[in-house]
């Protein structure tokens, strides 16, 4: 029964929505009329037979109406059209936002009713004076003042309400209550009649299309913006809300006639039936938005602009892990890598790696949320992409220089991603398996290109960034062996602290960890380094150290928000324990060589 009642209010609210500006002038007449009556009966009852006789005798006090109620009526409305009409060349939705404005028709509808009603007691007031007199003083000296005196503020909320922001926030609040108000609908059952379901979803696909509109034709940075966010809002919104219409009207998910036709959905009609299993259908059409922007934003040089429509990707993947929706996590990073990819090919064609860099700052944010998950599979398929780019990324820097610093700064957030990975303290394997793909990055390239960096091996960024990070897991591996001692001795004592870990194994597992991760590094770069000396080796690692310890700690907070890692890490582990490392495993390697195998590999270096 309950839902029933319920179903019947939620049609009454479509049918006033639907005839808002029927129901509005009945309301204002009502109104009108009640008012007209209460103030009758007070003037009769209060005011005195002589003031009474005074207005009959002056007809000149009351004539004046008509007209001024007709010229208020073209001020206001010569005014909202030529505002209206202007404003709306450039925010091409705001006709239609006026046309469902309460406060307009109200306002409106109150002078069309004001006019009406002092024109019928003209006319009845030519048979029955005496009958008309309370409404007439009603109609004159308070409903025509209160419209004079509210013409000018109703000009001014006009005027602010064709701002393009205001216009925005108006759109993307509807939307926002509209998404709301949909769980509300789910947990009540209501969505099960298709033809409701098919408008909600046309109403919500509509808010976005309005979005997408004023994002084309602003012309300013700061709404442009604002549109981005409130479209990334509204997706988040969605997402909040998706579990419940889920879990109470699955059948939502269904995509109805009345947005199959969309024009984010006419190239990607293949996909329906997956957007219906995976239930990402909205979600789709918002990044389709996203996409479109983002393209059209680098081609126009706007990179600040086109950043943030990486950012809001990458919060909307964080609401999604949020409330674990796989399939929309993947999603999320799909549409990461056509961003990357189109970066690069505009990056190759305009010389223009700045939207690169700021594509891969987001997406390293989105990969950091994964990690904080602890989706295994995710983190390893997202770090697998990533070190396809920079793999792709590093050949084409050795053909064209614009590109070179993109290879250094795709390294540093691959870096940050293996430091999070130790910090969160996930399993070995995974670290493994990820620091397999970050040594990956500078491979030999082919012997046989054509490029002027032929004779270059290897990148001297790549080569420091992975010394780098060897000296944080040497740093971890102290810390770690520090603790170790501390937990080990406690226990001689019999005592225990809140803030150590929780069991000897656990430290010692960890710093079995470390230790295996400074191996796999250093072998990497006797690897790379086979064919060099052993003093010219030490002299190389050298100098990417005091390059380490020379760094300024404004490069280190620029890149990492605040933590300076370049700076201290030469206080975290001395060069000594490094090249102590390094040089164990090269004294095995050299002294089981023939003597003369060895003097031919120094030669060909």
């Amino acid at each position: 029964m309950k839902e029933i009642y319920v179903y019947y209010i939620v049609n009454f609210f479509k049918v006033l929505k639907k005839y808002q500006s029927g129901f509005v002038l009945l309301f204002v007449v009502a109104a009108v009329l009640v008012a007209n009556y209460i103030c009758s009966y007070l003037i009769d009852r209060f005011i005195k037979p002589d003031f009474m006789s005074v207005i009959q005798d002056n007809d000149e006090i009351i004539g004046f109406a008509p007209e001024a109620w007709l010229s208020l009526l073209g001020l206001v409305l010569g005014t909202l059209i030529i505002v209206i009409s202007v404003a709306s060349q450039s925010t091409p939705k705001l006709i239609d936002l006026y046309t469902r404005d309460q406060t307009s028709l109200l306002y409106v509808w109150y002078i069309v009713v004001g006019s009406v009603h002092n024109m019928f007691l003209q006319l009845y007031g030519d048979f029955r004076p005496i009958a008309v007199i309370s409404s007439m003083l009603f109609n004159t000296y308070f409903m025509l003042p209160a419209a004079l005196l509210l013409a000018v503020p109703y000009v001014l909320y006009i005027l602010r309400y064709t701002k393009t922001s205001n216009v925005v926030e108006k759109i993307a609040l509807v939307n926002l209550r509209r998404i709301r108000r949909l769980g509300v609908w789910a947990d009540l059952s209501l969505l099960k009649d298709e033809r409701l379901i098919a408008e909600y979803q046309f109403e919500l696909f509509e808010s976005l299309n309005q979005l997408d509109d004023l994002l084309a034709y602003v012309s300013f940075k700061e709404p442009k913006g604002d549109i981005i966010n409130k479209i990334s809002q509204s997706i988040q919104a969605y997402v909040a809300v998706k579990p419940r219409i889920a879990q109470n009207a699955p059948e939502f998910f269904r995509i109805s006639p009345h947005i199959a036709p969309d024009v984010s959905f006419k190239t990607m009609t293949v996909q329906f039936q997956e957007m219906e299993d995976n239930r990402t259908f909205y979600e789709q059409k918002g990044f389709r938005l996203l996409g479109n922007a983002y393209f059209k934003l680098i081609d126009k040089d706007e990179f600040d602009l086109a950043s943030l429509c990486a950012y809001e990707l990458s919060e909307c993947g964080r609401a999604a892990i949020e409330y674990q929706d796989q399939a929309l996590i993947q999603v999320v990073l799909i549409r990461f890598n056509t961003l990357i990819r189109f970066g690069i090919k505009h990056g190759l064609k305009n010389q223009e790696p700045r939207n690169l860099y700021n594509a891969i700052f987001h997406y390293s944010g989105f990969i950091h949320h994964i990690i904080k998950s602890g989706d295994r599979e995710m983190i390893k398929k997202s770090c697998t992409y990533l070190n396809i780019y920079v793999n792709e990324i590093y050949q084409h820097s050795r053909k064209n220089n614009s590109f070179a610093f993109l290879v250094d700064a795709f390294t540093w957030e691959f870096k940050r991603i293996l430091i999070e990975l130790n910090k969160e303290g996930l399993d070995p394997e995974l670290q493994n398996e990820i620091l397999h793909l970050f040594l990956r990055i500078d491979n030999l390239p082919d012997p046989y290109e054509d490029s002027h960096k032929k004779g270059q091996k290897f990148s001297s960024g790549v080569r420091t960034l992975q010394i780098a990070l060897a000296l944080y897991y040497l740093h971890s591996l102290e810390t770690m062996k520090k603790k170790h001692d501390l937990i080990l001795a406690d226990a001689i004592a019999g005592e225990t602290r809140a803030d150590q870990p929780k069991s000897l194994s656990d430290v010692a597992a960890r710093v079995e960890s470390l230790k295996w991760l400074v191996k796999r590094i250093i072998q990497d770069i006797l690897d790379d380094h086979a064919y060099m000396e052993r003093s010219a080796l030490r002299r190389a690692v050298a100098q990417t150290c005091q390059r380490l310890a020379q760094a300024e700690a404004t490069f280190g907070k620029i890149l990492t928000g605040g933590t300076t890692i370049f700076i201290f890490l030469m206080t975290w582990c001395t060069l000594g324990l490094l090249c102590k490392c390094l040089m164990r495993p090269l004294r095995k390697r050299v002294h089981h060589l023939p003597k003369a195998r060895v003097k031919s590999q120094l030669v060909k270096q």
